[in-house]
């Protein structure tokens, strides 16, 4: 059994992009492990005025194979972090 997760995207017409945070020069992809807490970060990006989530830009939320999202993340050099239930995680200001 494939153990799945859940990352945010965009897509327009022109591409698809995986949301990340910069840290320390390293684009760090989000990787949640319940897709009810995805779902709660993108509401709290579309409810604050400083993001322009939900004005230019709309996220969704994607499952994928974590094992595929690793592998991928790992050829492109970018990191991640993993998000479990029992985190609190806030999108940066």
């Amino acid at each position: 059994m494939t153990e799945t997760c859940y990352i945010l995207t965009s897509k327009d017409a022109a591409a698809f992009d995986v949301y990340s945070i910069r840290s320390a020069g390293v684009r760090n992809v989000l990787i949640f492990q319940e897709k009810e807490d995805a779902e709660r970060y993108v509401i709290m990006m579309e409810e604050d005025e400083t993001y322009i989530v939900g004005e230019d830009l709309n996220l969704s939320v994607t499952e994928v194979p974590l094992s595929k999202v690793l592998e991928v993340l790992g050829s492109k050099g970018f990191g991640y972090i993993h998000v479990k239930p029992d985190d609190l995680f806030i999108p940066p200001h």
